[in-house]
């Protein structure tokens, strides 16, 4: 029985293969024009390698002057013209900044303590102090990580003193990260190229089988519907594969991008958003939408990921309607495991509680579009 099923997926998987490789449009579109456009599109409005990028450059950070000297003024001076900290807020005491801290009006705070130009002015090693939320393991090493090179610049002997509050659990991927600028780039086409061809692949090539009597014919075959699901999920993650590949090449060669991450754990996420979307498009084949009505489904669903999913506003930032919209996007989370991977290299199994809700998704698609099928099924054998 199982012989027989793996005979039957890989029977369909291989048709798949044949019919895919001797249409040169499809060729053409899903591994040459969709990873080229996204990719140099986007690499070339975003500046390519040449420029660097800092996350934390517009994040509300507090900072609090306890010495209030000429010191402590050149060091705000030098924090906000290293563009690394352009949001620095003025005006907090330490007490008010740490119980605002994880509310989201600020995500951390510098403090200067009082002495700080007495201790330099000593030639002697003088401290700040950073309080930065840690509810997301590596993010306050991130951003003191960035401050202590920046006081670096300033004076050597300034040394920070990292306090981690713990307050919330605010997880703001690119808060403290250094990379460079078409690493956000790599993130959002890798997102978008992989969403955007699969859907069309899998909605949009069952939807014209369907319309040329393709589609009735293998449902009533003896082949059996998970067999034609799996062979065709198959398939279609072989050419997910290939355009991680080409997409990751164009931007570490051609963008210089530099994920913080291995090539496996890429891969991986890559196929998981995939396989997701593969699920969603069984779901609307199985509704019996048109050829026409798929490129109308598609829009929508990449406008509502780029509006609601985390891609150009990040989702701690979103409110209301917007923030309830993005929680039940399951995209959302695969972007979500997408920058923490990519941006700050978190490894992919301490990003459990995301790999769940998208595999939960991705069961409830399949499952969905097998019972659909089925119904449909029996009405064309009987």
């Amino acid at each position: 029985m199982a012989l027989k099923l793996l005979r039957d997926i890989f029977a369909v998987a291989g048709n798949e293969s044949r019919q895919f490789w001797r249409n040169r449009t499809a060729i053409l579109i899903s591994l040459v024009i969709l990873p080229l456009f996204f990719t140099v599109s986007l690499g070339a409005a975003g500046g390519g390698a040449t420029t660097r990028f800092s996350p934390t450059a517009n994040i509300p950070i507090a900072f609090i002057d306890n010495d209030l000297s000429t010191d402590s003024s050149r060091l705000l001076q030098t924090l906000r013209s290293s563009g690394d900290f352009n949001n620095l807020l003025l005006g907090y005491r330490e007490d008010s900044a740490l119980a605002v801290l994880g509310t989201g009006k600020i995500y951390a705070a510098i403090v200067v303590p009082e002495g700080f130009h007495n201790h330099l002015a000593n030639n002697q090693t003088s401290k700040i102090i950073l309080y930065a939320d840690d509810g997301e393991p590596g993010v306050g090493d991130q951003i003191s990580a960035t401050l202590r090179t920046v006081v670096q610049d300033f004076n050597p002997r300034v040394e920070v003193q990292p306090e981690r509050r713990g307050l919330s659990q605010i997880e703001i991927v690119q808060k403290g990260a250094l990379f460079s600028s078409f690493n956000i780039g790599l993130v959002v086409v890798l997102g978008v190229v992989q969403i955007f061809a699969t859907f069309y692949e899998i909605a949009g090539g069952m939807a014209r089988e369907r319309e040329d009597g393709t589609l009735a014919r293998l449902l009533v075959s003896p082949t059996g519907l998970v067999p034609i699901m799996l062979g065709k999920t198959l398939f279609d993650s072989v050419l997910a594969t290939i355009r991680t590949f080409i997409v990751l090449g164009l931007s570490v060669y051609m963008f210089g991008a530099r994920p913080s991450t291995d090539l496996a754990t890429l891969v991986i996420v890559s196929l998981i958003v995939a396989l997701l979307t593969m699920g969603f498009g069984f779901v609307v084949s199985a509704l019996r939408v048109g050829a026409r009505a798929v490129v109308i489904v598609e829009f929508f669903l990449v406008l509502f990921l780029f509006a609601f999913s985390g891609l150009v506003i990040d989702k701690e930032l979103l409110r209301g309607l917007s923030k309830a919209i993005s929680n039940i996007l399951p995209w959302a989370y695969g972007f979500e495991i997408l920058r923490r991977t990519v941006l700050i290299g978190r490894p992919l199994l301490t990003l459990a509680s995301d790999l769940q809700i998208i595999l939960a998704a991705t069961v409830i698609f399949y499952v969905v579009s097998y019972a659909i099928f089925a119904l449909s099924r029996e009405r064309l054998a009987f």
